[in-house]
């Protein structure tokens, strides 16, 4: 957790956010991240945190924070914009993939 804890500092230091924001690692059955703008409050998925590795941690990290920083749930063009500042596209997309194949590979049923 002192982690993960090191790691949003270290974004919301990057991002310009000054904010205080509170991480908790909760079990989450259809999502990998959730920010709440009332209580700012980052919520991670228990699962990430025991399958991803630090670099895709970071990039969930980075995600929920922008959507704090543009003050907006959505990923439209101001959303973009922000996450080009810290990710190029292509390493966006490759993050992206090893997120979601790794959960793929957590909840895949071995064969009998």
């Amino acid at each position: 957790m002192e982690k993960l804890k090191g790691f949003l500092k270290e974004l919301m230091q990057k991002m310009g956010i000054k904010e205080n924001v509170r991480l908790r690692i909760v079990p989450m059955k259809q999502k990998i991240a959730s920010l709440s703008f009332n209580t700012k409050t980052l919520r991670l998925n228990q699962k990430a945190v025991e399958i991803l590795e630090d670099e895709e941690l970071k990039y969930i990290l980075s995600h929920e924070l922008i959507h704090l920083k543009i003050r907006d749930i959505n990923h439209g063009p101001l959303f973009m914009e922000e996450l080009k500042k810290y990710y190029s596209d292509e390493e966006a997309r490759r993050l992206e993939f090893r997120i979601i194949c790794n959960f793929i590979k957590a909840v895949q049923i071995p064969s009998i």
